[in-house]
């Protein structure tokens, strides 16, 4: 006997509306649990499906995850220097190093809405800042060898899928000087797919010269590391004593500072 027969009839029409809701959520649980190929973890970043990664998050989230980009940034690079983040979102980090005096300033993004609220919530740093809307795979092979002082990316190079990789060798060229990630290293998923990114740009031509757990960086987690890479060709003479002590603040007191 079908379930449905044992339901009265006056209970029905209040109980179709909650089977088609539990159906849905079914059927969308089942969609996110599937491997992605290339061109839906693209759709996905354009359009965020299932209500997370909307780009008016990226406006409230925790403030300190940028103003510690900006000390790592700051510790290593001068204020004229040519700067690239990958994945700027609604350019909350692009912001903070604006302010903070870096002015020359470059950003890629996939999503047209986020891109259209960086410019309406940043607009002064919107106007002196390039933005190339479009996913890095189609943006990176344009860009010249050693454009950018420093490259960096904060929760964005995890999200670059397997068929993807070939981008990495293409960051390493464009970068004159220094290249930074904040990723997570660890959490699988569906739009997910951790690295060792000592282990993926080392044998590229980087230099590890820092690496920091994030773990009392808010709105990071332990999963979280900071990477600064060095070009290998390029001389590290400008080492900052002061890195280890300026770190603590950061990260917590018992990860030690790991060349």
């Amino acid at each position: 006997m079908r379930l449905a027969n044992l339901i009265p009839n006056f209970l029905k029409p209040m109980l179709k509306p909650l089977y088609r809701a539990f159906v849905s959520l079914l059927f969308e649980k089942k969609r996110a649990l599937r491997p992605k190929n290339l061109k839906e973890i693209h759709s996905y970043w354009r359009q965020p499906w299932d209500g997370f990664n909307l780009p008016q998050y990226y406006l409230e989230v925790e403030p300190r995850r940028s103003e510690f980009l900006v000390k790592i940034v700051t510790r290593y690079a001068k204020q004229n220097a040519s700067i690239l983040e990958i994945g700027c979102n609604v350019g909350r980090n692009l912001n903070h190093l604006f302010l903070a005096g870096f002015k020359e300033l470059t950003g890629i993004e996939i999503s047209k809405n986020a891109v259209q609220l960086l410019r309406q919530s940043y607009p002064e740093m919107a106007r002196l800042t390039t933005i190339y809307n479009a996913p890095v795979e189609e943006v990176i092979r344009g860009l010249t060898d050693g454009e950018f002082d420093v490259v960096f990316t904060m929760a964005v190079l995890e999200h670059i899928h397997t068929d993807s990789e070939w981008v990495f060798p293409e960051i390493v060229r464009i970068t004159k000087d220094l290249l930074i990630t904040i990723e997570d290293e660890q959490t699988p998923s569906w739009r997910h797919f951790p690295r060792n990114y000592k282990t993926v740009f080392e044998p590229l031509g980087m230099k590890q010269i820092e690496e920091l757990n994030c773990n009392s960086v808010g709105g990071l987690d332990s999963n979280y590391l900071l990477r600064v890479f060095k070009k290998a060709n390029m001389r590290f003479d400008r080492i900052v004593e002061n890195r280890i002590s300026e770190s603590i603040g950061w990260c917590s007191s018992n990860e030690p500072l790991r060349m």
